[in-house]
């Protein structure tokens, strides 16, 4: 990371954690729009792209991934976490894990082989590996 990216990530994150020290936890949501967006990496390698969905405590029948245009779609609906055997009312004093629906659009950065993606779900991460077409790959060696 040169120097520019690396600060720029501390003043990202610091206007971030300014932003909620202004205006505090939200527990309201704007109806009519995706509740959350799960984080995402995308890596490159020579032959291959692979993304990692970080969905921890979903099960895999609420994801929906799609390509539409050459574009990674990664839809789902993840519910609230419930306390375990909890019997009568629960004081909520923070709330972080967010919940309800999700849709990312995640453009690739190279042309890739999407009719042989292939998808794992393991230990609250989705990877969905997505080979580069033959040309993108030679151009690459």
């Amino acid at each position: 990371m040169d120097f520019f990216e690396d600060n720029f990530e501390k003043l990202a994150r610091s206007m971030e954690a300014m932003m909620k020290g202004i205006t505090g936890p939200s527990y309201f949501r704007s109806a009519g729009r995706d509740l959350w967006d799960p984080h995402v990496n995308i890596y490159e390698m020579e032959d291959r792209v692979v993304v990692c969905v970080e969905l921890a405590g979903m099960a895999p029948g609420d994801l929906d991934v799609q390509v539409q245009g050459g574009i990674l779609h990664v839809r789902g609906q993840r519910h609230k976490p419930v306390v375990p055997e909890a019997q009568g009312p629960i004081g909520v004093h923070l709330m972080e894990i967010d919940s309800g629906t999700f849709h990312r659009q995640l453009p690739m950065p190279v042309e890739l082989d999407f009719s042989a993606s292939k998808a794992n779900y393991k230990n609250g991460y989705l990877w969905i590996t997505l080979p580069k077409r033959p040309d993108e790959a030679a151009d690459q060696q």
